[in-house]
């Protein structure tokens, strides 16, 4: 069972919750309307999954995501107020995904993606990379997806975690780095009966057009440019996962 905590001013918004959640066995959650309310029950019970809507009446300038992350919860954003003045604000901060609400009701989209990260248990992800921080970086990301994160920082490494798992779903190659020959990696996979299912991510550090395209012919299913944005990484992570149901 998966804790939910969702804050939300609008007693309207919370009906629509309560409604969608009632045929729904996975989650126990609660619902509270402020900010001082949330504090309270973070301060004492542990939740999975959070929704919030970031301006309340007694914290108007997105505490809320704040006070999430300090007990190490990335919070699903449904609110009206999303623009650049918000991703601006909201750069450094732990957040699953922004919804906006609309006049027709997204609290259905919120539900999905609370779906989805429930399934995204029983994906495995496999980052291969000899930076530590780099790395670091890209599970931490993952983890708030709820994805199951494996780490390599060599060819040798990536093998092995790869004979020990083959159920992993999906390889995250940073191909720039010099313990790493993603070439011998993307060939490793593809040669492997019990591992062509796996869809590969390959990273580079800028546009060249030969070596990415010697990837994508030796099977990597996708490429992202490293100054990637966070919501890109995500889209092209979903994408792939997702040509594997």
């Amino acid at each position: 069972m998966s804790r939910l905590l969702i804050v939300e001013d609008s007693i309207i918004v919370q009906a629509v919750f309560i409604k969608l959640l009632e045929g729904i066995k996975n989650f126990e959650y609660d619902l509270v309307s402020s900010y001082e309310e949330a504090k309270k029950l973070l301060s004492h019970s542990r939740y999975e999954y959070g929704v919030v809507e970031h301006i309340l009446k007694d914290a108007p300038n997105g505490e809320i995501i704040a006070l999430f992350n300090k007990h190490y919860v990335a919070p699903i954003v449904f609110t009206k107020h999303i623009d650049e003045d918000f991703f601006d604000d909201f750069e450094g901060a732990h957040i699953v995904e922004y919804i906006k609400k609309v006049k027709h009701q997204n609290e259905v989209n919120v539900i999905k993606k609370l779906k989805q990260l429930q399934v995204n248990k029983q994906k495995s992800v496999l980052v291969v990379s000899d930076s530590i921080i780099y790395s670091s970086y890209l599970k931490q990301n993952l983890n708030f997806h709820s994805f199951k994160v494996f780490n390599a920082n060599n060819n040798e490494a990536a093998y092995e975690k790869l004979s020990l798992h083959p159920e992993i779903d999906l390889l995250i190659l940073d191909s720039n780095e010099p313990y790493v020959n993603a070439m011998e990696v993307v060939s490793y996979v593809r040669e492997r009966k019990e591992l062509e299912h796996i869809k590969i991510i390959a990273l580079a550090e800028e546009t060249n057009s030969y070596f990415v395209s010697e990837l994508l012919h030796a099977g990597a299913d996708d490429y992202l440019i490293k100054d990637f944005s966070r919501d890109e990484f995500y889209v092209r992570v979903y994408q792939n996962i997702n040509k594997l149901c």
